[in-house]
């Protein structure tokens, strides 16, 4: 449960936020702070609760506790008063809104009259202030009137119902944590490693980095590790992951769960936009009916209590039920999520301060009861990264431009912006390279992302491209606030659009930022070496509560037969010269070994060259193509799990890590080189902020990324001990360093082939 409860006493110590929070869902979802920034909102807020101070002589941020008991609950619920007068007759809570209420919310007058009860004043007031117009409307409140006596003691035996439903529900889930065992009927070698790591981290409340190669069923034991703590200790689990298909693998097993005893109350978020049954390509809240009366609607239809009567509550669940009440189903899903043990959302519900949720993270000791378990936790820092790398497109501001058209206030907003994009959109490009690093002097047009939200956020009409340009400009104005020497303001050429960019370099800051103010963290992934490196990255190992696993490889080792032809040179400028080799050699593993083979490729243009020139020589095969629509994709997936084809795909993209492939046939895969990114601007900052700090550039923005690409790529192979294959790696750069020391044990001795001889390789 997320509000602190202490069961020795039946004891809730909650602030009133989270209690009303968890127990009133708003009135609508029309609200009218619903468009302003946080950041605006706690300076129109502090300037009010500053001026009402002043002329009323009151004292403002009071502490306030109340002590109450209902239906053998007790509660000690906390918060802090805006205004409370000299006499302390009178409360005052201030909240900023736009436009005006016509009456105050129901949940703010709960947190108004808690203030007075709390505090024993006999009157109270909502003031609402808009932050543009600086006007102000108040509303007295009588809290020894009839209905607001009702409305209080109604809200407090609504939480007290709650928290015994959920006192009952968790004992019962208690006993059932008796008999909880693995979900499947054997466990596989490591996971009883990875269950008593995970279990232990989750009671000391530590951090935890676990590499398990793919194929452990790393899911499974994680989650075996990771519930008995929770359970426990009364806290929420978070699995966050960016993948669909991994969303599939976690319901199939909790549902094994499930089917043992075990109700673990689980839900699985799907995003905003896939949630909206209005197909509206914004979301706007006045222009959908679904936001209309939202709290009496979900009240009136039960539809808490119906999907609460599930244990595994999905989005399909989730959408039938919130179009049958009549209410957004994104906002109610996130209203259930208080409610459930387990919660399986993508990362950026936690690592993105944009969209973060705000009922779990925006308060330390809600936070705190959080325990996250990042699956394919490799992805991450890049993820955050592009979070804190906002970026600015030409393209975007002509579309917006020629919307602004007779509208001189937008385009007074947009003309700066309009300026600094034009000094780097004319053709031709005048730079050497597509990407460069703008000077120092170059100062950014001044940021007021109020007046663009307010202007182009919630306007409905304008183009889709306005609405990413106001996005960014938050972006923009969120980095100015936290711009250090980890942020580089680029300008790129990308075919005939030109951007402007803020660049971060080391994101490792802001996941620990998150992640510090939880319960504990679990970091899992089959690509986690060298693990000092990804611990660096993911903001982990700063305290003493750090611990680092690796599990070995789970299959008996003559089931990967790994090879390195050192005949294929794979560095860029000698590509051109091995096409005839290439093919000869897929064609000739396919011969010999008939059924499905995979070549891995690290660009686009060199697979695509090779693809070109196999079909010019008859050779049968199926390449992924640069720009693939979510059916093309489908169509491609199933075309491989058919079987019998040569697969062409690109190393570190979508087919090699990305999906959830069931290959029948499955012989062997050939990577070709070590797959470094390619060599950019961006990946030279990288480098350069390695060196900075006394890290060897090169390794860790190069060479460590692309053999962890290889490492993902031949995870296709086997997964499970009855499979067989062939790993060919080709380039004689597999068996030099730095490349060489970062290759799995378990791909040991490899068989290097020179000159038509074999000889084994071992690792020193």
């Amino acid at each position: 449960m997320l509000i602190p409860f202490d069961r020795d006493t039946a004891t809730v110590r909650s602030a009133i936020k989270v209690l009303i929070g968890l127990c009133r869902p708003p009135d609508t979802l029309r609200s009218g702070d619903a468009s302003i920034d946080l950041r605006t909102r706690q300076k129109e807020h502090n300037r009010k609760q500053k001026e009402l101070a002043e002329e009323r002589n009151c004292t403002w941020e009071v502490p306030a506790v109340l002590i109450t008991e209902r239906n053998g609950i007790n509660f000690q619920i906390t918060g802090r008063a805006d205004l409370l007068s000299e006499d302390g007759d009178t409360v005052v809570e201030v909240k900023t809104s736009q436009p005006m209420p016509e009456s105050p919310a129901t949940h703010h007058l709960l947190q108004v009259l808690f203030y007075a009860n709390a505090l024993g004043a006999e009157n109270a007031a909502m003031v609402y202030t808009d932050p543009d117009s600086k006007e102000s409307k108040e509303f007295p409140v009588d809290p020894q009137a009839g209905d607001m006596i009702t409305l209080w003691n109604g809200f407090i035996e609504d939480v007290s119902l709650f928290v015994k439903s959920e006192w009952t529900r968790h004992r019962e889930l208690k006993v059932a944590l008796e008999t909880l065992s693995f979900p499947f009927d054997a466990i596989r070698p490591g996971q009883e490693e990875i269950i008593s790591s995970v279990r232990e981290a989750g009671s000391k409340r530590e951090e935890l980095l676990i590499q398990a190669p793919t194929g452990t069923g790393k899911t499974a034991a994680v989650l075996t590790g990771a519930i008995p703590p929770v359970v426990e200790n009364w806290r929420i689990l978070f699995f966050l992951t960016a993948k669909n298909t991994q969303k599939r693998i976690l319901a199939e097993t909790v549902t094994r769960f499930i089917d043992q005893g075990f109700p673990m109350r689980t839900i699985i978020l799907s995003s905003r936009e896939n949630s909206c049954p209005m197909d509206m390509e914004r979301c706007n809240p006045a222009l959908c009916p679904y936001a209309e009366e939202f709290g009496p609607r979900i009240k009136a239809s039960g539809v808490i209590e119906k999907l609460t009567e599930k244990v595994l509550i999905t989005p399909e669940c989730i959408m039938r039920e919130s179009v049958n009440a009549e209410v957004c189903p994104f906002e109610l899903a996130l209203f259930i999520s208080q409610r459930c043990d387990l919660v399986v959302s993508d990362y950026n519900y936690v690592f993105d301060p944009g969209i973060r949720l705000r009922r779990f993270f925006d308060d330390d000791e809600t936070a705190s009861r959080c325990v996250l378990l990042v699956d394919e936790a490799a992805n991450l820092p890049e993820r955050v990264r592009g979070i804190w790398s906002p970026e600015i497109k030409t393209s975007w501001m002509k579309k917006t431009w020629k919307y602004a058209r007779g509208n001189r206030k937008l385009q007074n907003l947009l003309r700066p912006w309009r300026k600094l994009l034009q000094a780097y959109a004319d053709q031709p490009w005048l730079h050497k390279s597509d990407e460069i690093r703008l000077p120092d002097e170059v100062e950014l047009p001044r940021i007021t992302s109020r007046k663009w939200q307010k202007m182009l956020g919630a306007d409905m009409k304008a183009p889709r491209e306005a609405g990413l340009l106001c996005r960014a400009i938050y972006g923009f104005s969120r980095v100015s606030e936290r711009m250090d020497e980890r942020f580089h303001l680029l300008a790129r050429k990308d075919g005939d659009d030109t951007l402007i960019q803020w660049y971060c370099t080391d994101p490792s800051t802001f996941i620990a930022e998150e992640h510090s103010r939880c319960s504990s963290i679990t970091c899992f992934s089959a690509t986690l070496e060298p693990m000092d490196h990804f611990a660096a990255e993911l903001g982990l190992g700063k305290e003493d509560n750090f611990t680092a696993k690796a599990v070995g490889w789970p299959f008996p080792r003559e089931n990967l037969a790994v090879w390195v032809d050192t005949g294929i040179n794979t560095r860029w400028k000698y590509r051109s010269e091995q096409t005839e080799s290439i093919i000869k050699k897929l064609n000739g593993a396919r011969t010999k070994s008939p059924g499905t083979w995979m070549a891995f490729f690290p660009s686009f243009s060199w697979m695509e060259k090779i693809a070109l020139a196999a079909g010019d020589s008859g050779v049968d095969l199926i390449a992924q193509k640069r720009e693939m629509t979510e059916q093309d994709r489908s169509e491609f997936v199933e075309l491989i799990n058919s079987g019998d084809h040569l697969i062409l795909v690109v190393a570190g993209g979508l087919f090699a890590e990305g999906v959830d492939l069931t290959i029948p046939d499955l012989r062997g895969c050939f990577i070709a080189g070590p797959s470094l990114p390619s060599v950019s601007l961006r990946q030279k900052l990288l480098q350069i902020r390695y060196d900075q700090t006394n890290r060897n550039g090169f390794l860790h923005a190069f060479a460590i990324p692309g053999v962890n690409r290889v490492i993902q790529a031949a995870g296709r192979l086997i997964r499970n001990s009855e499979q067989k294959a062939d790993l060919v790696l080709l380039g004689g750069r597999f068996i030099r360093d730095p490349y060489f020391d970062h290759l799995p044990e378990h791909w040991f001795p490899l068989r290097v082939i020179r000159n038509g001889r074999v000889s084994l390789k071992h690792r020193n």
